[in-house]
C-alpha cells in the first residue's frame, strides 16, 4: 500500500467517524437529525407539518411523518397496527400484550417495548409522536407535555361515532389518511352486512348490559350503539340511563329484558354465566330462566378500536339464533 493510498483510507474513516460521533451529540442534546425525503407512492402523497389540537386545547405540531411513535392506550395501539408499518411503532400499552384484552398481542410481542406511566422511560424512546388517553396517569402526561415531547391526547370513547373519529386523527397525525380511511370504510361495511343479516321480521329483542358488578350500560355508550346496530333495543336507555350505572336486583326484575349481555375473557364464557344467575334476580329472570345469557369476547365488548366491529356480529347472531329456537 503507498503513502497516497494510506492518507486516503484514513481520510475516508475519519470522516465516517466524524458523522458517528455527530449522530450521537445530535441524540445527546436531542437534536433532531434531517430526516430523508418521503418520495411519492401509489398508496398516498402527504404532506407536513400538521397541526392537530385534542380535546384539552392543546395544539400539537407534527413537522415531518412520525417514526417514531408511541402509544399508551390499547386503542391507539390496534388502530395504529391497522393502518401503519410496525417498524414505524417503537413502544405500545402495556394492555397490548395481554390476551384477555388485546387483538394485537402477536404484533404487540414483536415490538417488544411498552409505554407505561414512567416519563422516563418513554423520553427514552425518543419518540416523535405520543398517543395517550384522558384516563391516562394525569402526572405523566404533565411531565411529558413539560419536556415538550409531541403528545395527543384522546379524549371520547363513549359511541363508534368517537372510534371512527380517532382513526381518522391517528391517520392525520401519521401521514396515512388514506389507510385509515380504508378502515373506516371497512367499518361501515361491515356494519350494513349486520344490519342486512337481520332477519326482516323479528321483533327487536329488549336487551340490557349487566358485569358481576352490577353495571349496565345506557344511552350514549358503545353498547347503546352496537345494539342500535343489531336492530335491539336498550332496556336501560328506554328507561332514561345515561352513560354507566350501577343497576339494583329490583329493576333487573321489573325491567324484564329479553336479553341479558355481559362481557368475559376467552375461556370464561360459562364461568361468567354462572357468577351472573348465582345473583338471585338474574336467576329469577326471564332471560336467566330461559337461558338467554349472552357472553362476548372481552376483547370486542370492551373495545374502543375497530375491532368492536366483532363483537357487533358475535352479539347479533346470538340475539337472532336463540331468538329463533
Amino acid at each position: 500500500m503507498n503513502r497516497q493510498t494510506s492518507v486516503f483510507i484514513l481520510t475516508i474513516t475519519g470522516l465516517i467517524l466524524l458523522m458517528l460521533g455527530g449522530i450521537e451529540l445530535l441524540a445527546l442534546f436531542k437534536i433532531e437529525p434531517a430526516l430523508p425525503s418521503f418520495p411519492t407512492t401509489e398508496k398516498e402523497t402527504v404532506s407536513f407539518p400538521r397541526e392537530l389540537r385534542d380535546a384539552s386545547g392543546q395544539t400539537l405540531v407534527i413537522a415531518t411523518p412520525p417514526q417514531r411513535i408511541v402509544s399508551q392506550t390499547l386503542g391507539t395501539d390496534e388502530i395504529l397496527f391497522a393502518i401503519s408499518d410496525s417498524s414505524r411503532i417503537v413502544a405500545v400499552s402495556v394492555l397490548a400484550q395481554d390476551a384477555r384484552y388485546s387483538n394485537v398481542v402477536e404484533k404487540a410481542r414483536m415490538v417488544g417495548k411498552q409505554a407505561t406511566d414512567s416519563t422516563e422511560l418513554i423520553l427514552s424512546y425518543y419518540p416523535d409522536l405520543i398517543f395517550v388517553a384522558s384516563y391516562s396517569r394525569a402526572e405523566t402526561v404533565e411531565l411529558l407535555q413539560a419536556t415538550g415531547a409531541p403528545v395527543f391526547r384522546f379524549a371520547h370513547f363513549r359511541r363508534i361515532a368517537d372510534i371512527k373519529s380517532h382513526i381518522k386523527t391517528i391517520g392525520y397525525a401519521i401521514g396515512e389518511d388514506k389507510r385509515a380511511a380504508a378502515l373506516i370504510a371497512q367499518m361501515e361495511q361491515d356494519i350494513k352486512g349486520i344490519r342486512a343479516s337481520i332477519p326482516p321480521d323479528a321483533n327487536p329483542p329488549r336487551v340490557i348490559s349487566y358485569n358481576q358488578w352490577g353495571i349496565t350500560a345506557g344511552s350514549n355508550t358503545t353498547f347503546d350503539d352496537i345494539l342500535r346496530i343489531a336492530g335491539a333495543r336498550n332496556v336501560a336507555a328506554a328507561h332514561g340511563v345515561d352513560g354507566h350505572i350501577k343497576l339494583s336486583s329490583e329493576q333487573v326484575i321489573e325491567w324484564q329484558a329479553d336479553f341479558i349481555v355481559t362481557g368475559a375473557n376467552q375461556g370464561e364464557f360459562d364461568t361468567a354465566r354462572r357468577q351472573l344467575l348465582k345473583n338471585p334476580a338474574i336467576a329469577a329472570s326471564d332471560a336467566g330462566k330461559a337461558g338467554r345469557i349472552i357472553v362476548i369476547d372481552n376483547r370486542y365488548f370492551l373495545s374502543v378500536s375497530q375491532y368492536i366491529i366483532y363483537g357487533i356480529k358475535k352479539l347479533s347472531e346470538k340475539l337472532y339464533t336463540v331468538a329463533e329456537k
